[in-house]
Parts: C-alpha cells; sequence; structure tokens
C-alpha cells in the first residue's frame, strides 16, 4: 500500500497545477486579465481570457474556476478546450468521487472521438488511483480478479478499455517491490499506450509517470526511457497549447520532477548529461514558487549531482535531511546506501553505524515487502490461471455449441450432396476417361525422364569410375617406376662395393694392408648406407599399408621428449653432411608428455632424415614447447636447406611425391609422417612463414 500511496503523491504532483501565491511580477497580469474578461460579450469572446487565467491563477483559485470555464467551452462549441480542461480538473479533484462523476457526465456531452475517449480513460485511471488508495486489502484482492477477469472478456479493438483494465492491475500490483508479473503488464499497457493516437498526451503522461516511479529502483533503464518519453510528450503539448494562445501554460514542476528523477540515475549517465539535468533543475527553481519550497525540503537533484562528482561532503547532510522526507520513503533503502557510501569515503564512522544500522532494518522491511509481493505474484498467477480455466470451460461449451450447429448444417448439407452427386455422376464418369488417359500419359513421362536421369547419372559414373582406375593404374605404374630406381641404385652399390672389397682383400700386397684397410672401411659404410636406404624404402611401404588398414597399434606412455630428441639426433647423425650442426634448440628444457614415443620418433626420423637430404651447411634444429593453452605440445623440426615453395605445402603430404627427382626415397616418408601425427591425436605442417629453409610444425596433445 505504501508504493501506491507514494505513485499517487508523484502522479499528483507532476500533474496538478502550482498552490502558491501568485508572484508580484504576475498580478499586473491577473488584473489585465480579469478587466479583459469584463469586456467580453460571448462564450467564444471569454474563452481565451479563461484559459489564460486558469493557467497563471493559482491552483485554489485557478481550479473553482475550471468549471465555469468547461461550461464556457462547451457554450462556444469548442470541445477540445473543454475536454482539456476535464482532463485538468480530474487531475486536482482525484480524491473526490463525485466530482470525478460529474467531469464523465461533463465529457460524455461531447461528440465522439479520439480526443473524448482519452478524456473518459483518463478519469478512469485517475479513478483507479482513488479507489485503489481508499480500499483496504480484502477490496484490493477482489478488484485484482475482477479486473483480471474484465481483460480477458474485454474485446481486443477496444483499446481504451483494455488500457484502464491493465493500468488498474499495474497499480494494485505495484502494492510491494515490483516482480515480474507486474514488469509484463506493464510492457503491456505500453504496448497499448504506444497504439494511442499522437495526441493523446495525457494517457501517454500518465503511463510515463507511472512507469518511471514503478522502476525507479527495479529497473532504472526503463525508468529513464519512460522519462524521457514524457519529456518529448511535455514539449509537444506545450508548444500545442502556445500555438494556441494558451501562453501561460506550463508543466514546469512536471519538468523539475522529471529533471530530478533522471539525475538519481547519474551513475549510468555521462558527465555531460549529468551537468545538463543539473542545471535544467537549476533553471526551474526560480519559476515556480512550489518547485522551490520541494527543493528547499528535498534537495535530491542537489544530492544526485553532488553524489555524480564524489562530493561527499555536500551530499551527506542533504541526504540526513533526505531520508526522513515521509514523501521520498520509497528510496529511503537507497538513500541510506549513499549515505553509508558518503560516510564511508569521510571517515565519519558514527553516520556510517546509524546509517548501517537503519540501512540493515530497511532491508529487512524490503524483503518484508517482496515476501509478500511474491506472494500477490502468486495469487495473482492463480487468479490468472483460474480465471484461463473459467475461459477454457466456456470456450469448449461454445465448441460444443458450433459442433451441434455444425452437425445440423451437415445433414442438410448431405441431402444436398446426395443430389448433387447424381447429377455429376455422369460427367464424373466422363472426367474419369480423361483423367485416367492423361495420368497413363503423365506416367509415360516421368517414366522416361527418370530413365533419362538414370542413364546420364549412369553415365557420370562410368566416366568417374574410368577416371579413377586410371588414376590408380598411373600411381601404380609411378610407384613400380619409382621403386624399380630406387631399389636398383641401392642395390647396384650394393653389388659393386662387395666386389670392391673383394678385390681389394684378394689383390693388397701386405705392404698395403693399411691402406686396404681404409678403403675396406669407406666401402662398408657405402654399403651400408644403401642397405639402410633400401631397407628404409622397404619399411615405409610396409608402414603405410599398416596404417591404411588401421592395424596400427599406439602404446602411449610417458616421454621425456628432449631424451627421445636428442635419441632421434643420435641415429640420424651419420646422414649429416661435413659441416652441418645437428641439435636441439638450448632453450629447451625437460618436457614430459603422454604418447607413443616409438611412432613420435618415427615421426621425428622421417623430418630429420628428410633435413639432412637438403641441408648442405647451417643446422637443423628440434625445438619444442607447450601451445598457449597448455593443452597441446608444439615440435618443429628447422633446417637452413633450399627450403620449399608454400603452393606445395599440401602437395608434399600426398604419397610417391617428391619436389626433386634426384633425391633418394619414395616420396612416402612425409605422407607417413603426417598419417602417424593424425593416428597420435595430432597434426604435421609446414610453417609457410619460415623462409631460410624448412620448417616443419608437429602438434600433439600433451595427455
Amino acid at each position: 500500500m505504501r508504493r501506491i500511496i507514494s505513485l499517487i503523491i508523484t502522479l499528483a504532483s507532476v500533474t496538478s497545477a502550482v498552490s502558491a501565491a501568485i508572484p508580484a511580477a504576475q498580478v499586473h497580469i491577473v488584473d489585465s486579465l480579469r478587466a479583459e474578461l469584463g469586456r467580453a460579450h460571448t462564450p467564444a469572446d471569454s474563452l481565451p481570457t479563461l484559459c489564460n487565467l486558469y493557467d497563471i491563477l493559482p491552483r485554489e483559485e485557478s481550479t473553482p474556476l475550471g468549471t465555469r470555464l468547461i461550461n464556457t467551452a462547451l457554450n462556444a462549441g469548442d470541445q477540445t478546450t473543454a475536454l482539456s480542461i476535464i482532463r485538468n480538473q480530474a487531475d486536482r479533484q482525484m480524491r473526490s468521487d463525485s466530482a470525478l462523476r460529474a467531469l464523465t457526465e461533463r465529457a460524455m456531452m461531447c461528440d465522439d472521438s479520439n480526443d473524448r475517449k482519452e478524456t473518459l480513460t483518463l478519469i478512469r485511471l485517475i479513478d483507479n488511483m482513488r479507489s485503489i488508495r481508499f480500499s483496504d486489502k480484502d477490496d484490493r484482492e477482489r478488484t485484482l480478479k475482477s479486473y483480471l477477469k474484465m481483460i480477458s472478456d474485454s474485446e481486443e479493438d477496444d483499446l481504451y478499455d483494455r488500457i484502464a483494465i491493465t493500468h488498474g492491475i499495474c497499480l494494485l500490483l505495484s502494492d510491494g517491490s515490483g516482480g515480474d508479473v507486474l514488469v509484463s503488464f506493464m510492457d503491456s499497457l505500453g504496448s497499448l499506450v504506444r497504439r494511442l493516437p499522437s495526441t493523446a498526451f495525457s494517457l501517454r503522461n500518465v503511463y510515463n509517470t507511472h512507469a518511471a516511479s514503478i522502476f525507479a529502483s527495479t529497473h532504472p533503464e526503463k525508468s529513464m526511457a519512460a522519462d524521457l518519453h514524457a519529456l518529448a510528450d511535455l514539449d509537444k503539448l506545450e508548444r500545442y497549447h502556445h500555438e494556441n494562445g494558451r501562453i501561460y501554460n506550463n508543466h514546469n514542476s512536471k519538468y523539475y520532477t522529471i529533471y530530478t528523477r533522471l539525475l538519481s540515475n547519474y551513475d549510468s549517465l555521462d558527465s555531460a548529461k549529468v551537468e545538463e539535468y543539473y542545471h535544467k533543475v537549476l533553471d526551474l527553481l526560480p519559476t515556480d514558487q512550489s518547485i522551490q519550497e520541494s527543493f528547499n525540503i528535498s534537495p535530491m537533484a542537489e544530492v544526485y549531482h553532488a553524489m555524480s562528482h564524489k562530493d561527499y561532503r555536500r551530499a551527506l547532510p542533504l541526504l540526513r535531511k533526505a531520508i526522513d522526507n515521509p514523501l521520498l520513503r520509497n528510496r529511503r533503502t537507497r538513500h541510506l546506501r549513499l549515505e553509508m557510501e558518503c560516510a564511508e569515503a569521510l571517515g565519519d564512522k558514527t553516520t556510517l553505524l546509524e546509517a548501517t544500522r537503519a540501512y540493515a532494518d530497511a532491508l529487512n522491511e524490503e524483503l518484508a515487502d517482496r515476501s509478500r509481493s511474491n506472494y500477490r505474484e502468486l495469487q495473482v498467477a492463480y487468479a490468472i490461471y483460474d480465471i484461463q480455466s473459467n475461459i477454457g470451460i466456456m470456450e469448449a461449451e461454445r465448441r460444443e455449441a458450433v459442433a451441434s450447429m455444425q452437425r445440423t448444417v451437415i445433414i442438410v448439407s448431405s441431402c444436398a450432396l446426395v443430389l448433387l452427386l447424381v447429377l455429376a455422376g455422369f460427367l464424373f464418369r466422363l472426367y474419369r476417361k480423361n483423367h485416367k488417359l492423361a495420368h497413363s500419359l503423365y506416367k509415360s513421362n516421368l517414366q522416361l525422364k527418370e530413365e533419362s536421369e538414370n542413364l546420364r547419372q549412369s553415365r557420370a559414373d562410368l566416366i568417374r569410375t574410368r577416371d579413377m582406375a586410371m588414376k590408380a593404374n598411373n600411381l601404380k605404374s609411378d610407384f613400380i617406376k619409382n621403386m624399380s630406381n630406387e631399389v636398383k641404385i641401392p642395390l647396384q652399390a650394393i653389388t659393386e662395393y662387395s666386389r670392391l672389397i673383394a678385390d681389394c682383400v684378394s689383390d693388397a700386397p701386405s705392404g698395403e694392408a693399411c691402406t686396404s684397410g681404409r678403403h675396406l672401411a669407406r666401402f662398408a659404410d657405402m654399403v651400408e648406407l644403401n642397405s639402410e636406404l633400401l631397407s628404409t624404402i622397404i619399411d615405409d611401404v610396409l608402414r603405410l599399408s599398416e596404417i591404411e588398414s588401421s592395424s596400427l597399434p599406439i602404446q602411449a606412455q610417458v616421454v621425456n621428449l628432449r631424451n627421445l630428441a636428442e635419441a632421434t639426433l643420435t641415429g640420424v647423425q651419420h646422414r649429416v653432411k661435413p659441416g652441418v650442426r645437428l641439435m636441439v634448440d638450448p632453450s629447451c628444457g625437460r618436457l614430459d608428455l603422454f604418447t607413443d614415443p616409438t611412432r613420435l620418433q618415427q615421426i621425428l626420423n622421417n623430418l630429420l632424415t628428410n633435413a639432412a637430404k637438403f641441408t648442405t651447411d647451417g643446422a637443423i634444429t628440434i625445438a619444442y614447447a607447450p601451445t598457449d593453452d597448455g593443452n597441446n605440445v608444439r615440435i618443429t623440426v628447422t633446417d637452413t636447406g633450399i627450403g620449399i615453395n608454400p603452393e606445395n605445402k599440401e602437395k608434399i603430404f600426398e604419397r610417391f611425391v617428391k619436389l626433386d627427382r634426384d633425391t633418394q626415397g619414395a616420396g612416402l616418408g612425409l605422407t607417413i609422417s603426417r598419417l602417424l601425427a593424425r593416428h597420435l591425436g595430432g597434426d604435421l605442417t609446414l610453417d609457410t612463414t619460415y623462409t631460410s629453409g624448412t620448417r616443419f610444425v608437429l602438434t600433439l596433445p600433451k595427455k
């Protein structure tokens, strides 16, 4: 209930006229207008003067004048002005049920129009606020259920009626902390208000003021959006009145309330907006005594401006004044939080302790309110469910009635249909014959198309199969030719050097034993090298077959990567040309990973063997390091050889591919290495950014 009272006070403050004495500077204007009114002879002549008096006089004098002004406008045939004053009077006399009924009767005297609908709806909204404010808990519960049923029964096209009902539901739901159900109904109300004509300023102003107040503490972005819309509508309304001669009409008190509320969201505003809104408030102070009095009692604009600049010494005494203001009770929790912030920043422990205690009490009270609000939401949800259930029952009854009527229609229609069928029999038989003929032609056409498509597809399959067979045959021929050359050369070398060894052994005199020994050692090395090349080719072919058949076993274990790298370097040392350094990057320390050491060594051995073939000077280096995410290990084999064109970065991994036909090997090493890397859960790629030779990058999972 406290929230509803606070909301109504806010609405009344932003929609009421000035309740203060006329400033001395305006006395002569009032006298002049009264003199002008005395010279008027017709309602049409006196209407502009009465409007200006109504706008400039204080509330206690202008409100009684409103009744005369409405009668004058109706007598002059100016229904627009009459309805405008009726709306103002309804704002001012919201506490009087009889006054609202009289204003409704006056509005009903006008012609049916959007302006009259807006006025009648505004009176209903004000009556919602009045009746809810002065009702007890049980009455509010009954009213809420009644509104929920009304909104389910109301016509979709009766926009103004749905606005009044939804507004009443929102008011009842706002008696608490405001939960999702309230937000949902407020959003629905906003959607309805946006469908109103562009001139419906009063209804939009009520909604925007309501939304800004409701969402001020829970949804500041919605509150700010509502206030900005209200500012735009107020600007349009003032221009409209001034263009129509009501030069003293102003909404300064509304502007003051809106700019102050916008400043309350200083932490969501940039400094330029804070200063703009603050100076707007200061500019409004001298224009209206009631604004000045409100500012003196509750200088919240000054507080928010000070807080935005972290001027805690200026904000703290003003906050103490605002915390005990009953008109600001709905924002007391936030003001206590601001007081705690100021006291903590200033080191005022006494104030901080008092504010903390008060804040705890306020939070407990707010928690209790929120619990009541949640209970209310459950009640609303149950009421909605009950209404929907009743609607479902009524809908079922309606469907049964419709079904009964439909059965009657079906019986009558069936009789007529029998007659039509008899009459249509002959035509149907003729149509059937023609249809069968057309269907046969259609099926024949489909069969021809299908057979044509099958022939085309078969021809494409045959061409594809032929191409694949030719490619396989070419690969086989290349493989046989390559293997023949690769095996032939090592075998010839083995044969020749074997003969040389034999010749040296048989022909060497005893004096030449030492020299023959050196020759024999060199020849033996050549035999061993070529035998190893031949063995490597055969092993590569067998290993490729094993990988492709998916029978390659993986025996993972913890591997010391540095030890394995050094062992692999030792195994290929004899292949390196003189002057080429073979090493592990000195910056690489101990690094363990869980993988198959044999397969990893095969990959590194192939990469180092390739590097040794094409590197005549410089160095061949193994380096390794974990990746940024720590889940993988990146191993590189870098040489200073002739390098590889980036265009061939994928071609080199194809089987039997050799970029240099003069080099030894079957062109399977890189193919096998990539397959092994992927078999281990990683990948092998060429680093195309490295231009001083060749660098292969092996990535493996660490675990």
